[in-house]
């Protein structure tokens, strides 16, 4: 069997490992439940926006505000389980026709940009976050950067769980 024989196994092999690997539930850590937490509590807010809105016919005032700030956090919490479970978006064709040793320092590069710029980005939010500090939320009396310091959190997060796991490619 010829190369080119060998390549749409290897590809319907790996079609298959993913969709097996996305459907597994049992790799929930604990480090999803703030953002499971999260998740819910804005699914609460969402309800209690429509609830007052279209039942009592007497929208609640603060619920839309928070409810874009859950989901702010709980996208930028999901990157954490995005790192952890490393299922960030990448190009995932090349290191397949690349020989192991070629594919382990192309996946250490990948892991080096992704560090970069989430670090990059929460240096930037430490910036931002400082420029807001004076800004108060329209709807609750709290700073407007609690909400920054919460995200350069999530940023700093992943940048560490995406550390270890370049630590832990390099080391295998």
């Amino acid at each position: 069997m010829s190369e080119q024989d060998k390549a749409p196994e290897l590809d319907q092999a790996l079609l298959a490992e993913i969709d097996q690997a996305n459907d597994r539930i049992d790799d929930i850590s604990w480090w999803d439940a703030p953002v499971f937490a999260l998740f819910w509590g804005l699914i609460m807010v969402v309800f209690l926006q429509f609830f007052s809105r279209y039942v009592l016919n007497s929208s609640i005032s603060w619920t839309e505000e928070i409810a874009r700030y859950l989901l702010i956090l709980v996208a930028f919490g999901g990157a954490i389980i995005c790192a952890r479970k490393n299922s960030h978006i990448f190009l995932d064709f090349f290191h397949l026709y690349l020989p192991k040793t070629v594919s382990k320092y192309l996946f250490a590069l990948m892991d080096l940009v992704t560090i970069s710029f989430f670090s990059f980005a929460a240096y930037t939010g430490i910036t931002l976050a400082q420029r807001m500090a004076n800004q108060r939320m329209i709807s609750l009396n709290w700073p407007r950067s609690y909400l920054y310091y919460l995200i350069i959190a999530c940023l700093v997060i992943t940048a560490l769980v995406t550390l270890h796991r370049l630590v832990k490619t390099l080391r295998s």
